[in-house]
């Protein structure tokens, strides 16, 4: 729990919309690149120095959504027919693949629907997009973060990358975040108190820099 909320408290990169705010921000970017990085958004991967690792997507109104990472390798994905089919790394049991493939609904007006798995006593889910609204039916089957609603009452957070990669938190939780200069400071919706992270470093061409989240140290954090 600890590493989740202090991970939510790290930083990616910054969004600027078409404002004088934004113009704002982006001479502060420019004047100062760690400011900018905590006062980013989207989805991102944080590594601990014991190798675990968590998942967030934070949004540019103050929200974002937290958990561990399942598993220590990215999964893969593919998309077809209206339907996403998802491949983590290693097999069954049994020797057989662990393909999981996951049947999109109709689209609501408020842009959620019904994702029904293929697997053996699973039940359709609500499904969203977290980076946007969907509204065509590829939207549901396109690269982007989406969020989950399990049927045990937990949240799924997933991200399904344009290189085919996929990472998945099937315990997310709900918080907010904001920023203030190098330092970016986050509050789960518990009774946790607010945590606060800076990076160490400016981001690479790969997306990735390093941050200093106070209690764990040194951890490795990187844009998905």
């Amino acid at each position: 729990m600890k590493k989740q909320i202090l991970m939510a408290a790290l930083p990616l990169f910054v969004l600027a919309a078409c404002s004088d705010s934004a113009d704002e921000a982006t001479d502060d970017a420019a004047a100062d690149p760690l400011a900018a990085q905590a006062a980013g958004t989207g989805p991102y991967l944080v590594t601990y120095a014991d190798g675990t690792m968590s998942l967030a997507y934070s949004a540019a109104d103050g929200s974002e959504w937290v958990g561990p990472v399942a598993g220590s390798e990215p999964a893969t994905w593919t998309a077809s027919d209206g339907q996403v089919c998802v491949d983590p790394p290693g097999d069954a049991e049994d020797g057989s693949p662990n393909v999981v493939c996951v049947t999109m609904g109709d689209l609501n007006p408020d842009g959620t629907w019904q994702g029904t798995p293929d697997s053996e006593g699973s039940e359709p889910a609500t499904m969203r997009r977290l980076d946007m609204t969907a509204a065509t039916p590829a939207d549901q089957v396109a690269a982007g973060t989406y969020l989950v609603d399990l049927d045990d009452g937990n949240h799924a957070l997933i991200v399904w990358n344009a290189d085919g990669s996929s990472y998945a938190s099937f315990e997310a939780q709900h918080g907010t975040w904001r920023a203030d200069g190098q330092q970016r400071c986050s509050k789960l919706d518990t009774d946790e108190a607010e945590s606060c992270g800076a990076p160490t470093s400016e981001m690479g061409e790969d997306g990735t820099f390093t941050a200093d989240d106070g209690a764990n140290g040194a951890i490795t954090v990187r844009m998905l």
